[in-house]
């Protein structure tokens, strides 16, 4: 997985059979009916996978309790991010997450 700041550059990476991460600062009002976990959070992110099976087993694994897929069958399929999961897919992009994982 790699994590991206730019979508087109995100999408990219995907239609080439990656994951992406792609990272950006929310604006709580814009988004009403974000659900309560999103709520006050200021940063963001889209996992975009191809390949719904990777996508929800990545999302699962970085603790994503209820996998909402968006956009379900397009070249922006995603899971939104935010919190502790998003935390972990940051460090996961920086090779730091399997460390973590590891340590007791």
């Amino acid at each position: 997985m790699r994590f991206f700041f730019n979508l087109r550059e995100a999408l990219k990476d995907v239609a080439k059979g990656g994951q992406a991460l792609h990272l950006w600062k929310a604006r709580p009002y814009s988004c009403p009916k974000a659900p309560a976990c999103f709520k006050g959070k200021r940063l963001w992110g889209h996992l975009l996978d191809s390949d719904k099976k990777r996508l929800v087993a990545t999302a699962r694994a970085l603790g994503v309790r209820v996998v909402r897929i968006h956009r379900l069958g397009e070249s922006r399929q995603h899971v939104d991010l935010c919190g502790k999961p998003l935390g972990r897919a940051t460090r996961m992009c920086l090779g730091l997450w399997a460390q973590e994982e590891k340590t007791p």
